[in-house]
């Protein structure tokens, strides 16, 4: 059984879920209990084997289904909403997220055209379309299948600042824009969700706000990490990996690789690679191509960064944006 956490009357739960598909090890949802009121912290995965896994685990745990007051999802990715349509169809368990999130989980108004637009344009601008036909024939699938992958419950809305069940929402993006943490402040317990793991920073994904405008995740991300750094975190339960209570060291090597990885890119282009294609190949080689939708991610948020920064400028040539370093 996977350690539970307890203080005074409080009691974390772990439902940490293996998994042999992806470099994170696992995917892991959680049991808040705050006296008798019971919160599940993310829903994992769809499935059979981890909905059987999730059903033991309470039974080693004790405790009942109906117990659970209510379930808060830290962002939209779908390897965290698995049983959340069933949980609230079987048990009427009341769901929580982000404004952000309920757009995205909800697939409201216009959103999935949105999306699909957004890629289309911003593969065609980075000059990378012809490594995106999967992921956009993907978005297109759903777009005309949105019935089946939307949540089909409420979603009731969560704020920043607001309490809930003894925790405290913190807004955290720069993994996705949605994202929330979960902190119970007596104890320094922070549910993170994907936005910090034991090894550090997760892949910081291209994505837009509202209108349709790119967002920068990285910058996201850094103010993310500076908002709970000085929190007096004990204990960080992440969605994927290990329970871990280094954060501080957590942060500083996250920081640190970000810089080195700026670094690298700058490099790169002083070398004369000056397309997202060619900077992510000098840097990636054939794994550009493997593992496309986090390296070009990656690639566009560094050199977005960069611009902000003053390093790096733009120019739009051949119908692509090229870079080159900031000439004083």
């Amino acid at each position: 059984m996977d350690r539970m956490i307890s203080a005074d009357e409080k009691t974390v739960y772990p439902i940490i879920f293996p998994v042999n598909y992806s470099s994170m090890g696992s995917i892991n949802c959680y049991i808040y209990q705050n006296e008798k009121e019971y919160t599940l912290i993310d829903a994992g995965i769809k499935g059979e084997e981890f909905e059987q896994f999730f059903y033991q685990k309470l039974s080693d745990y004790n405790i009942e289904v109906t117990q659970i007051k209510r379930i808060i999802l830290t962002h939209f990715h779908e390897d965290h909403t698995g049983l959340v349509n069933k949980l609230a169809k079987d048990y009427s368990i009341p769901v929580y997220a982000s404004q952000i999130a309920i757009t995205r989980l909800k697939c409201e108004g216009d959103y999935l055209q949105q999306k699909l637009t957004f890629y289309q344009e911003l593969y065609k601008q980075y000059g990378v379309t012809d490594f995106a036909v999967e992921r956009l024939t993907k978005m297109e699938n759903t777009l005309r299948n949105k019935e089946k992958v939307m949540l089909q419950s409420a979603i009731l809305q969560l704020e920043e600042g607001q309490q809930i069940g003894g925790l405290h929402v913190i807004a955290v993006p720069g993994h996705s824009p949605d994202s929330i943490g979960l902190l119970d402040k007596e104890n320094g317990w922070l549910f993170a969700g994907d936005f910090l793991l034991a090894s550090g920073m997760t892949n910081a994904l291209i994505d837009h706000d509202e209108a349709g405008i790119i967002i920068n995740p990285l910058m996201q991300y850094i103010e993310s990490i500076e908002k709970v750094r000085h929190s007096s975190i004990q204990y960080v339960f992440a969605g994927h990996e290990a329970v871990f209570q280094n954060l501080d060291d957590v942060i500083e090597k996250s920081l640190s690789k970000t810089e080195y990885k700026l670094q690298k890119l700058v490099k790169k282009i002083s070398e004369g690679h000056q397309t997202a294609q060619a900077i992510g190949e000098a840097i990636y080689g054939p794994r550009f191509a493997k593992h496309f939708i986090f390296i070009i991610s990656e690639v566009i948020g560094l050199t977005l960064l960069a611009q902000e920064r003053g390093i790096v400028e733009r120019h739009w040539q051949e119908e692509q944006w090229i870079f080159q370093l900031k000439k004083d």
